[in-house]
């Protein structure tokens, strides 16, 4: 065998080796991908169900502590399912399963929320690369962290005659915080001036908590929807 032929032999080889690595870097990659996509659709669903029980944990009533478990129930299965990976999600489970017991815990909800938001922003920025569109998913779910908050505020303040003042100021400081959104959304504006005219307003509370509640969940729903359609099928 010539020298050539044992070189271009060789040259071959190590060709065949390097496509044979690019190739096992990108289905890697892939996977990667694939693993923090789940993740994250996984999240947003802990995000949308969390908020929920959030605000009813705000209502006293026999629907409403019925919905509570069944939704703490599906918090529970989401938790166990979550992968263990470097956004700390699974890792919160723990603080989960002490706030479950404290169904009425608001700031108690708001703080694992964060926590949740935080588990996002890694992971969006882990799919930046190979989903340049979820640019702004961990903003957006803060926005509507700010509209689900105002839920958990409204469904607690109707349960008074009055609206307490630290609600007051708490609801129209997130109320202005929603105007830019509002000024595009009319169902939004329309149940801000609602809220306002009905629980913030008046001397005499004129709104139930559960009527706050299914006022503001369709909102919330529809706009956690557009997230998930945004990110794409699960992996």
């Amino acid at each position: 065998m010539s020298l050539l032929s044992v070189s271009l032999g060789t040259a071959g080889a190590l060709l065949a080796l390097g496509t044979l690595c690019s190739r096992l870097r990108r289905q890697q990659r892939q996977r990667h991908s694939q693993a923090w996509q789940a993740s994250l659709h996984n999240a947003l669903a802990l995000l949308q169900r969390l908020q929920k029980h959030r605000g009813l944990g705000g209502q006293d009533n026999p629907e409403a502590r019925l919905q509570r478990e069944q939704i703490a129930t599906e918090l529970d299965r989401l938790w166990r399912s979550c992968p263990q990976d470097d956004s700390g999600l699974a890792e919160l489970d723990g603080a989960w399963r002490q706030l479950r017991q404290h169904p009425a815990d608001f700031a108690g909800h708001c703080q694992l929320i964060e926590q949740l938001l935080n588990g996002v922003e890694h992971l969006e920025l882990r799919l930046l690369r190979s989903q340049p569109s979820l640019q702004g998913l961990t903003l957006a779910c803060r926005e509507l962290e700010d509209l689900a908050q105002l839920r958990g505020l409204a469904v607690r303040g109707a349960q008074q005659e009055r609206c307490p003042l630290p609600l007051q100021v708490q609801m129209r400081y997130l109320s202005q915080r929603l105007q830019p959104s509002a000024s595009r959304q009319l169902e939004l504006g329309s149940a801000l001036q609602q809220l306002q005219r009905e629980l913030i307003e008046p001397a005499r509370v004129a709104i139930s908590p559960a009527a706050c509640f299914a006022l503001l969940t369709p909102l919330i729903d529809a706009r956690l929807g557009n997230l998930q359609q945004q990110l794409g099928a699960p992996a």
